[in-house]
Parts: C-alpha cells; sequence; structure tokens
C-alpha cells in the first residue's frame, strides 16, 4: 500500500493550513527566547534551540512551497497597481 499523493483542498483550506503553520512559528519563536534567555549558555550551545531552529525551518520551507504553488490571480479589465 503506499501512501496517497494528490489532495483536493480548497483554498480556504490551504488558508487554515497556512494560518495555523504561521501560529505555530510564533509559538516556537517565543519558545526558543525563553530558552534563551534562561540561561548563560550560548544559543548555539542549547540542543532545545538547535531543535525548535530546525521545527521552525521544516514549517518556513514548507510555507515556502505552498505559496510558491499558488495561481495568482489579476483582473484583465481596469488592474490598478498599487
Amino acid at each position: 500500500m503506499k501512501p496517497n499523493t494528490n489532495f483536493k483542498l480548497s483554498v480556504r483550506d490551504l488558508e487554515v493550513i497556512e494560518h495555523a503553520l504561521q501560529r505555530q512559528l510564533r509559538v516556537l519563536a517565543e519558545r526558543r527566547l525563553t530558552h534563551i534567555q534562561s540561561t548563560i549558555k550560548p544559543e548555539w550551545e542549547l540542543d532545545s534551540v538547535r531543535d525548535i531552529d530546525a521545527e521552525m525551518k521544516e514549517i518556513n520551507n514548507l510555507l515556502g512551497r505552498l505559496h510558491n504553488q499558488k495561481n495568482w490571480f489579476r483582473p484583465k479589465d481596469n488592474y490598478v497597481s498599487g
């Protein structure tokens, strides 16, 4: 048995997913700051900060891939830029 690689998601579904990932990024950023402020060790020596950084990188990469797959709509008539 192999996993389903074809998903049917609505624009709203993707919006909900993006907002949830952005919220998780904010939570991780706050947690990272708390870990850094609660110790005298440099941040690059903290395993917990490295783990948080790895998770944040993974989420940012996923958000980037979602962004790059969007088809941006621009009306042909009466379009005003800026």
